[in-house]
């Protein structure tokens, strides 16, 4: 019985210590609106400094950070490095042709490379990459990367 008092005691000490921490404060920046008033804007911001002995979250706007949204076009920044890494794109110079269907978007119906693919979101080209990429290589970038 000692025994078992003893490990019982050592693991709860132990879960103290992992499961008592509490998340970091939070500090609201109101003074960050005027960064999103001056290119009209909407969006939120958090910052988070984990070389701080007491790291803070900084947010602008708390309500829409809590909110959930899809990743949408933020993923192809990923996308991209993980093509570049997997060697399924040689160089952000690569060109991208143009299969000739039309789509909804005139910017999507040309030749583009990775910058030009950014800027005018061109589905098509980041649905080459997923092909070509595979499914369980994605999970694994996506798993390191920790998005």
């Amino acid at each position: 019985m000692r025994l078992f008092s003893t490990v019982l005691l050592a693991f709860a000490m132990f879960a103290s210590t992992v499961y008592g921490a509490s998340p970091p404060a939070s500090v609201e920046r109101t003074d960050w609106k005027s960064f999103f008033d001056q290119h009209n804007a909407v969006g939120t911001l958090v910052v988070l400094d984990q070389r701080s002995p007491n790291p803070v979250f900084q947010v602008y706007n708390p309500k829409r950070a809590s909110t959930p949204y899809l990743p949408a076009s933020t993923y192809k920044i990923p996308h991209a490095l993980f093509a570049l890494e997997h060697g399924v794109v040689k160089d952000e110079f690569q060109v991208f042709k143009w299969d000739g269907n039309k789509r909804d978007f005139d910017v999507w119906n040309s030749d583009h490379n990775l910058r030009s693919s950014m800027r005018g979101s061109v589905v098509w080209v980041y649905q080459w990459i997923a092909q070509r990429i595979g499914e369980p290589a994605a999970k694994t970038y996506l798993e390191k990367a920790g998005y």
